[in-house]
């Protein structure tokens, strides 16, 4: 089942036609075709006053007379990154900085915009983007050549995940995050 969803219009016009796409859909963990219904919206709380829907949730369901297993499957905008406070437009402008040799917590300030921040976030971000490394180069499918004239970085870890972000960004067309999540259908981080 595709997990991520160029827009929400898209998403919604999906979670709509669930009785259309009967044969298609097969839950993961009973494998049952004709059991989906769709349970709700996921919001995503910009400030205050502002709330953006971000993604649906879809329901394997065993109420009613359906025999599924009762779990919920949340599908999601390309543009959020799911369990992650902000999205792939802050993770994108956080690498940017990293790779103009920023160092990584005034990237995390550029990127979220805080004045008064914690710098233990920002090597959180760094781990988080370290930990995926080995799918990034997956999704890259080629071996990064080397460079003759190395760029050094104060970090070890730098060194060897920025020139991986380097390719992604001059792969895509804007935000390579939103384009990892659309075209691998995993989480970026």
């Amino acid at each position: 089942m595709q997990r991520f969803y160029t827009d929400f219009d898209a998403l919604n016009r999906f979670s709509l036609s669930l009785d259309y796409h009967q044969s298609d859909l097969q839950c993961a963990f009973c494998l049952k075709n004709d059991q989906f219904v769709s349970h709700g919206i996921i919001y995503k709380q910009r400030s205050m006053l502002i709330s953006e829907k971000v993604g649906k949730r879809l329901f394997c369901s065993n109420r009613y007379g359906r025999s599924g297993c009762g779990r919920t499957f949340q599908l999601y905008v390309c543009a959020e990154i799911p369990r992650f406070r902000y999205g792939a437009a802050h993770l994108f402008v956080f690498i940017a900085a990293l790779l103009a040799q920023l160092s990584v917590t005034q990237a995390y300030v550029k990127a979220t915009g805080q004045r008064f921040i914690e710098p233990r976030q920002a090597w959180r971000w760094l781990h988080k983007l370290m930990f995926k490394l080995s799918d990034y180069r997956t999704f890259l499918n080629a071996r990064i050549p080397q460079s003759t004239t190395p760029t050094r970085y104060r970090a070890l870890r730098l060194q060897h995940l920025l020139p991986t972000l380097s390719h992604l960004m001059a792969d895509s067309d804007g935000c390579f995050c939103s384009a990892f999540q659309d075209q691998s259908q995993h989480t970026f981080i």
